[in-house]
């Protein structure tokens, strides 16, 4: 299969703003993982650890594979093991689809896992632009893609509903243990600063578990449906409900701000004190961005758990902010939705 930028470029910019309908659309065209690795996974690979390298060297930002050595080897270790990961991962999803009574397809699987990787290997760039700070970046877009990669693997696979949570966790554990084993075998073990510590890190269940729950929450709350009123109004019990909901995520997601500010200012200590980064930071960074899933998603997860529909949610969402544009000119309804809008503005924009 011939490299085509344009459609490269397409699957990329579609898998960071429009994911689903993008993985539908991919995993559709059936591809063969040579195919997928010419399109996908090569390039973004590739892009990925040069800018990594580039952005590293000109402003001495975070850079996933630490490059303490020289330029050309840590392309080199860069392109390996990000080769490695994929291609273990598919192999591993794959066997383990098969084994809990899905789907077992190599090339199907890789497809999953590179597109699952974009918002990485995008993250995992730019945070080389941002001294410090861009780790909260990379791990954030690491979580992501993990999420994506909870949703994919059922579509790719053919994971039963009632399995892809277990099949998903062994199926992770499993990866992260023969990763391990292979980095140690070809001695890219020092890719890691204190490899025994990351090998012991602790947060590997828990992420694993909020992970899966995020993306059970996630696809509950695409199965709601709503049907809207014809005159397109809302009612005030509505708009009452919706700012309840804002209120509560806009504390949720202060504390997460509060708990990323420490870890900044923790971190900044520790440049000004003169100490090197090393594997105890990046599992301090680490124990405080795990939530950074459920931070994002704290609207969505305040709505389901509190017994709310998703999708009537979204929809008052929109009513407001169509009031809100056309300052109650149109038609009726955005005439009477402005007039509760206005009744509410405070807290809606607090």
């Amino acid at each position: 299969m011939a490299f085509d930028v344009s459609k490269t470029l397409g699957v990329i910019k579609g898998g960071l703003l429009n994911a689903e309908e993008t993985w539908n659309s991919y995993l559709e065209e059936n591809p063969s993982w040579q195919q997928t690795a010419t399109l996908l996974t090569g390039p973004l690979l590739i892009a990925n650890v040069l800018l990594s390298l580039i952005f590293t060297r000109m402003v001495g930002g975070y850079s996933a594979f630490g490059y303490q050595s020289g330029w050309f080897s840590g392309l080199i270790l860069g392109l390996v093991m990000g080769a490695i990961t994929v291609t273990i991962s598919a192999l591993v999803f794959s066997f383990m689809a098969g084994a809990f009574k899905g789907t077992a397809n190599f090339s199907r699987a890789f497809a999953a896992v590179s597109l699952a990787a974009i918002p990485a290997w995008v993250a995992g760039a730019v945070s080389a632009l941002i001294p410090y700070l861009g780790i909260l970046l990379a791990l954030a877009g690491g979580i992501v893609s993990l999420v994506y990669l909870y949703r994919l693997i059922p579509l790719a696979l053919n994971v039963p509903q009632d399995k892809r949570v277990l099949h998903f966790a062994l199926s992770l554990l499993l990866v992260f243990i023969v990763n391990v084993v292979v980095s140690a075998v070809l001695g890219l073990g020092g890719a890691f600063d204190d490899a025994g510590d990351a090998t012991t890190a602790p947060a590997t269940s828990g992420v694993i578990g909020e992970l899966a729950r995020q993306g059970e929450l996630m696809q509950k709350a695409g199965e709601d449906v709503y049907d809207a009123p014809a005159d397109g109004k809302l009612n005030e019990d509505q708009v009452e409900a919706y700012v309840s909901v804002l209120q509560k995520t806009r504390s949720i997601q202060e504390e997460f701000a509060q708990q990323m500010q420490k870890v900044s200012a923790d971190m900044e200590a520790d440049k000004e004190a003169g100490e090197s980064f090393s594997m105890s930071d990046l599992r301090k960074a680490y124990s405080s961005v795990g939530s950074v899933m459920s931070a994002n998603n704290a609207e969505m997860e305040v709505v389901k758990t509190g017994g709310g529909n998703w999708a009537e949610h979204e929809w008052v969402k929109q009513q407001l902010r169509i009031a809100r544009f056309q300052q109650g000119e149109g038609s009726d309804a955005v005439a009477h939705n402005y007039a509760l809008y206005q009744k509410y503005k405070e807290e809606l924009n607090e």
